[in-house]
């Protein structure tokens, strides 16, 4: 009797495969169509609730982000036998005074070029008609002028509403570290409690644990190159004599995350302020000089280091930031604020 039941618990079927198997010499069709109609439906309820609590989600991912950036800072507190309410103050402290001097940098440097919006375009707009004469004196005239198609105005303004978008996100500033640092100090504990529930030579905790370290790797020695770049680009303009380069250079620090247009859509604007400011040859001159630091950056100083990390394709990136951009609802805020 016993050797007959455990016959028959043998011979039941264990993978999905054997499953279905067993369905169709029983007579009944697997629902495969069905669970896959159940998947795409759950998928879409969720991304519509992402969508909609977009306000309440956008703070707590880039907490996440920000406690994968800084984990190995406080990593290194806790491995030096710091106690864990000192090194959270450490922590806190330290992006306390971090954050508050971007935001005190930022906040100082768009109200002031909030004021001077309309001087900028007012030059920018003799620029481009010194630009309409030149053309005209080379025999180029055209009957299109340059002033109707790149619009001073319509300009500053789509550069006031990134600005006021960056804004408007970093009066969150307060929320964001705080989840940063619960995320901070719960991490090891969730960590211990997934490893002692799934056992500590789970093949998939393991793989999960190694994709981990790479992913926060990577994001360290990426912040690293885009520090480098936004250092470059502060000395650049500062050099070059436009306004607001420490400005520039924060939004370029964090934009460059973003593959290939992060670092053209932070540096156009310094761009027009040089056209605006000195004309078309110093606009040249910074773009050759952001150039030349981003193949610096990119070129010797990246593989350099991202040898050592996860080699992430930035097509995926690129398309991953679009998905989540428009998932979070980014683009719509900017154009509604324009």
């Amino acid at each position: 009797m016993w050797r007959l039941g455990y016959e028959r618990i043998s011979d039941r079927p264990r993978t999905r495969q054997q499953r279905h198997r067993r369905s169709r010499e029983q007579g009944t069709a697997p629902t495969f169509f069905l669970e896959v109609m159940f998947f795409l439906a759950a998928t879409v309820v969720v991304l519509t609730g992402m969508r909609l609590g977009s306000p309440v989600l956008s703070p707590i991912l880039f907490a996440v982000v920000l406690s994968l950036l800084f984990s190995p800072i406080y990593s290194w507190l806790r491995h030096h036998r710091i106690p864990t309410p000192l090194a959270l103050l450490l922590m806190l402290v330290g992006l306390s005074i971090l954050f508050g001097g971007i935001f005190l940098i930022l906040g100082v440097s768009i109200a002031r070029f909030s004021g001077d919006i309309g001087s900028y375009s007012d030059k920018l707009s003799g620029q481009l008609a010194n630009i309409q004469s030149m053309a005209k004196s080379y025999g180029l005239s055209t009957n299109v002028d340059i002033r109707d198609a790149v619009k001073p105005s319509a300009l500053a303004g789509a550069i006031g509403a990134v600005l006021g978008g960056l804004a408007d996100f970093l009066s969150n500033i307060f929320l964001i570290l705080l989840i940063t640092l619960f995320l901070l100090a719960e991490g090891p504990a969730m960590m211990s409690r997934l490893r002692a529930s799934a056992g500590a030579d789970h093949p998939q905790l393991k793989s999960m644990m190694v994709f981990g370290h790479s992913v926060v790797r990577q994001l360290g020695l990426r912040a690293i190159v885009n520090l480098f770049t936004a250092a470059g680009v502060v000395i650049l303009l500062f050099v070059f004599g436009v306004d607001f380069p420490v400005m520039w250079g924060v939004l370029t620090f964090f934009l460059s995350f973003i593959p290939w247009i992060g670092l053209p859509i932070a540096v156009a604007p310094a761009v027009i302020l040089a056209m605006a400011e000195y004309g078309v040859e110093r606009a040249l001159l910074v773009i050759l000089g952001v150039v030349v630091i981003n193949v610096i950056a990119e070129n010797l100083l990246s593989p350099m280091l991202m040898g050592r990390g996860l080699s992430l394709s930035p097509t995926v990136l690129f398309v991953g930031f679009i998905f989540w951009a428009w998932l979070l609802g980014g683009p719509e805020r900017f154009w509604q604020r324009r």
